[in-house]
This record gives C-alpha cells, structure tokens and sequence, in this order.
C-alpha cells in the first residue's frame, strides 16, 4: 500500500493524542484532517487512519460512512446540499433541488464533470423556519429560491 498521507498530516494526528483520552478518539479530527488534505477519506486512507489509531479498519469507514460531512469518494471543489427535510420540502425545497439538477446538469450525489459542483440533498439543516436551506462553503442560505439558487450556482468558480 502506498503512503497517501503526509508527514505534515500524519504529524497533526499524532498532535492530537495527548488531548483525547484514548486514540480512537482522536478518529473524527483526524478524518477532517485527512479530508483537509485528500478531498476524501480513500480506502488507502483509512487503512492509514486505522493503524495509526490502532482500530480496525471498519471503524474508520463506518464514521466516514454515517456522517454527511466526510467522503469516500472524491467530490468537487464546492458541495451543494439542499435541504429536501418535511419544513423545507413544504416550502419548495423539491423544485429548488430539480432547479439545482437542472443547472448544474447532473443529479443529487453527483458532480459537474469539470469537478467544479457536487450536488447532495441534506435531511436537515436545521433552518426548519426559514428553509429551504441550502449549506455551500460552510455557509447556510435560508428562504432559497430558484433565483436565488442560479445566483449562487453562478458564483461558484
């Protein structure tokens, strides 16, 4: 297996031991981390990620896996997720999401072939009263409409 993470990261990680009461602790820093670097957590990755930290593999990928924030795959340089939750999707998160695919030109989990926009859909963004909700760029767009939406997708370089 080739080395994918750099001295750099894997020296960040390591940083982080003392901090943590045991090493498997440190595994959802240390995936950002890894994100930070690679775009994505790749299997070599993990396989790094899991002796470093001495846990199994699986566990690794099954954090990876649960939550929305980590990839295992590569992504474009902007990740668009639209929140298609039962207050958003009531006012108009449903058109906003086919608006997006439209656009863009692909479908939810899928990115623009120049790498440049990978659209995901969202359960909650937790802007339950002013949705639909959009997060791009660790930014939240409230009360998103199709206008609004081409403008942002628009700025996206």
């Amino acid at each position: 297996m080739a080395r994918v993470l750099t001295a750099d990261t894997v020296a960040e990680i390591e940083k982080l031991f003392p901090r943590y009461p045991t090493r498997l602790a440190v595994l959802g820093p240390a995936i950002h981390l890894t994100q930070r670097q690679l775009g994505h957590v790749s299997d070599d990755a993990a396989l790094e990620l899991a002796a470093l930290l001495g846990t199994p593999v699986t566990r690794v990928k099954e954090m990876v896996s649960f939550y929305t924030m980590y990839y295992d795959r590569p992504v474009g340089r902007h990740v668009v997720r639209i929140c298609r939750n039962l207050a958003c999707q009531s006012r108009g998160a449903d058109q906003v999401i086919a608006k997006a695919e439209s656009v863009l030109g692909v479908h939810c989990g899928q990115t623009t072939a120049d790498g440049r926009v990978t659209l995901e859909h969202e359960e909650c963004l937790a802007a339950c009263g002013t949705g639909p909700a959009l997060w791009c760029d660790d930014n939240l767009v409230e009360n998103l409409n199709e206008d609004k939406l081409e403008k942002l997708l628009a700025g996206l370089q």
